[in-house]
């Protein structure tokens, strides 16, 4: 039956025309519907042959998937197009083989890649992806510890993005802006950084874009830090870490936690300091990745533990240290070599054949910008109809969360759910009425709860308690215990002023969460919304 009812929906979907095909792989919610929208479109497009649509798909394929298979679709499209390249392709598949190795932390390979991207952007004269090589490569540069030649190929980068503005992206004009910024950080050159900074900031501001605001906002700290203005740079950064920290952006983070803690140990407040450098270690345990100089961090921590005396705290940095090293210089030689080699020498050759190129193909330039316009503003009203009805769909679920009230199982539901269960019938009664007891007194807050604990607190065993719970509640134990968290955060939120004045974190631990991701997680698959914007749509309602 199930079989029946895809094979249905795959040949009504076979039917709409591309756009179609591709709108309904925009909206599609998840991975298995978006795979396979991006199986019916590359099947049409193969049966009827269009070259164009071929790549279309194998694109949509490849921004999909996070697995190898990225490889796989990219390296379809560099087949098909390496010999007849045009202002998209291959360039594209390039970019997208180099970030997914850059996220895997090969450098070498994404090195490689990003170079293919640059060349072929630069034969068709694409400035946006032009910009982006030289971002890209310059971080990998800067990720090896090469600030000098990073330094210079972001100046070049930034040189080259203001003269185009009109034909980039804010987010590439801004990233070339970051990049010299953090670049000048780096190199402990803090007016030069606060410079770029306070530029970038007004900038941010008037093209209303508040992430990239945030960051130069941040990395303003990390400038007076240099500056020896230590208090400042302090106030600057903890006023923004938190922003950070629920998007989980590590790398920012990494910066801002090592600074924030030289600065306390230049103010001489050392137990602050090595606690922003633990948080230094826990950003790398997660991404397995830092910047060369954020190895000093390890340093500090070695340092104090030896003059404390606490031989094991020592060890387990100086280990710690040792695995970073081994990451670190894994693929530094190599960088160093082939980005002199295969990038910096032929850059003015390249550039002449820019200047070459541009001359030879400017009488069909008037044409390719008006067939790439037609490109972008399709992409573009689909990009803002998925949006909008993103958004319609997330204010419909708020408006749910908010007129629902917690609703109770009458007494006879329970007991049909527990029929047929090889448990005696007054230990399941038993139970039951603990169990109402426990949500009565909000046991469940506690994060220390599990099924073992309850199962001691209730009197009875584990897999009693499990088997009654999935019966009558329909659902896991852990799933049991998240939901009554969220219901209770919920009714908080609406009922308790106090709770719309904590950050996501401190609810996530006033109702049991161990941490963010796990509470955002539990919330939003039980709403279909995640709590901040729960809490910022409910702000509105209250006029917070």
């Amino acid at each position: 039956m199930i079989i029946s009812g895809c094979k249905k929906t795959e040949d009504e979907s076979i039917t709409k025309d591309y756009r179609q095909l591709y709108a309904l792989f925009a909206e599609a919610t998840s991975f298995k519907k978006k795979l396979n929208y991006c199986d019916i479109f590359l099947k049409k497009a193969k049966q009827e042959k269009k070259t164009d649509m071929i790549l279309a798909g194998y694109r949509m394929f490849s921004i999909t998937r996070t697995d190898e298979n990225v490889l796989i679709y990219s390296d379809s499209i560099i087949a098909l197009t390496k010999d007849k390249s045009n202002v998209h392709y291959p360039a594209v598949a390039f970019e997208i083989k180099g970030d997914f190795y850059y996220d895997k932390r090969a450098y070498k390979q994404a090195l490689d890649n990003y170079i293919q991207f640059a060349k072929y952007a630069k034969k068709h004269q694409q400035k946006e992806m032009i910009s982006n090589a030289n971002y890209t490569i310059g971080v990998i540069k800067r990720r090896t510890g090469n600030t000098e030649e990073a330094l210079k190929l972001y100046q070049h980068n930034y040189t080259y993005t203001k003269q185009h503005q009109d034909s980039i992206t804010v987010k590439t004009y801004l990233n070339s802006i970051t990049a010299l910024a953090n670049v000048y950080n780096d190199m402990e050159l803090g007016d030069s950084a606060e410079y770029y900074n306070k530029l970038g900031y007004k900038e941010a501001i008037r093209l209303k874009n508040e992430r990239f605001q945030y960051h130069f906002a941040l990395n303003q700290g990390i400038a007076a830090y240099h500056q020896q203005k230590f208090v400042t740079a302090i106030d600057s950064m903890e006023k923004y870490i938190p922003y950070f920290e629920n998007l989980n952006d590590y790398d920012k983070l990494s910066f801002a936690y090592y600074y924030n803690g030289e600065a306390y140990w230049k103010l001489d407040q050392k137990e602050k300091a090595i606690q922003y450098f633990k948080k230094v270690d826990t950003a790398f345990q997660k991404t397995q990745s830092l910047f060369p100089l954020l190895r000093k961090a390890y340093i500090q921590l070695n340092t104090y533990y030896e003059n404390n005396k606490d031989i094991a705290q020592q060890l387990h940095y100086r280990n710690r240290l040792i695995k970073l090293d081994s990451v670190l210089n894994s693929d530094e030689l190599y960088l160093n070599k082939t980005i002199f080699k295969e990038y910096e020498i032929p850059k003015l050759q390249a550039e002449k054949e820019t200047i070459l190129a541009e001359k030879k193909h400017q009488q069909n330039t008037f044409k390719k910008v008006i067939i790439a316009l037609v490109f972008l503003l399709c992409f573009v009203f689909i990009g803002f109809g998925f949006q909008y009805k993103k958004r319609k769909m997330a204010q419909r679920r708020f408006q749910e969360v908010i007129q629902s009230k917690t609703s109770e199982k009458p007494e006879n539901k329970q007991k049909t759910a527990v029929k047929g269960l090889s448990i005696p019938s007054e230990i399941i009664e038993d139970i039951i009425v603990k169990l109402e007891k426990f949500e009565k007194e909000n046991g469940f807050i506690s994060n220390q709860i599990t099924l073992n604990s309850l199962a001691k607190q209730l009197n009875t065993n584990p897999n009693y308690l499990s088997k009654i719970v999935n019966h009558v509640k329909q659902c896991s134990f852990s799933s049991y215990i998240n939901n009554l968290r969220i219901e209770y955060a919920i009714e908080q939120l609406k009922t308790n002023p106090t709770y719309l004045k904590y950050t996501i974190k401190a609810i996530a631990a006033e109702v049991g969460f161990n941490n963010v991701q796990s509470f955002s997680k539990a919330f939003s698959n039980s709403k279909g919304i995640n709590p901040s914007y729960f809490i910022r749509e409910l702000k509105k309602t209250k006029k917070v």
